[in-house]
């Protein structure tokens, strides 16, 4: 696999693709029958956001002493961003909308679009307890949908795009420094739920897949089997 990742969250709310950083990693598939398929897939990307963008204004809580206008405590403005590396790690499930790589009616099961779905987790450098940074993971629910395409009999191509929505809101969260934007609390209000989970993260990239073993097939009678 090989493609961009790229966040949405607090400090990216819609824009698709904004901020992508190269991703890479491995697929193993197993064809269940010419409709549905299971697989495992592991990729590393990066993920990055920034704040201030448009239409969003949080302020920076500062000390008294530093404030220059007529609001208490507060100065709207100030510069965040991160930067990141994470690995995430996917147990999936594809439904293919056509029949695909049919072993008695190849040339009308070349192609197909699918959809995808799973269980997934997520592994990165966490600096939500705010003290030095540690390896952490969460739990994530990936889905998405893509094409692939039999190029020959031993080899598969695809294109595939999925989302995947975690069970963390910290992805955005980098070593806390002084008069800064906590993009888990932007308004300093000090309270947190843990509904408030915003972080996405997505992978859109090319697929390439080779049969490794022969397929097994029962004859009509049942009785023998044979490799196709």
């Amino acid at each position: 696999m090989g493609g961009v990742s790229y966040y949405l969250g607090d400090l990216n709310q819609s824009q698709q693709f904004k901020s992508a950083r190269p991703a890479l990693g491995i697929l193993v598939r197993y064809a269940i029958n010419d409709r549905l398929a299971a697989k495992v897939n592991l990729f590393g990307g990066g993920i990055a956001g920034e704040y201030p963008f448009a239409g969003e204004k949080y302020p920076i809580i500062r000390p008294k002493s530093d404030v220059s206008d007529n609001i208490e405590g507060i100065v709207t403005g100030g510069k965040y961003e991160f930067s990141r590396m994470l690995l995430s790690v996917g147990f999936m499930g594809e439904v293919n909308f056509r029949s695909f790589d049919h072993v008695f009616n190849k040339s009308e099961s070349l192609w197909t679009p699918y959809l995808t779905m799973g269980l997934g987790a997520t592994f990165y450098k966490s600096y939500a307890d705010k003290t030095s940074g540690k390896t952490d993971f969460v739990l994530s629910l990936p889905f998405g949908l893509g094409v692939k395409y039999k190029i020959s009999k031993w080899l598969r191509v695809g294109v595939e795009w999925t989302m995947h929505k975690t069970f963390a809101d910290d992805l955005d969260l980098v070593e806390p420094k002084a008069n800064q934007i906590n993009p888990n609390d932007p308004y300093g209000s000090n309270y947190h739920t843990v509904t408030h989970n915003n972080d996405w993260y997505s992978f859109c990239g090319l697929t390439i897949t080779a049969s490794m073993l022969p397929r097994k097939l029962s004859c009509n009678d049942g009785l023998r089997n044979f490799n196709k």
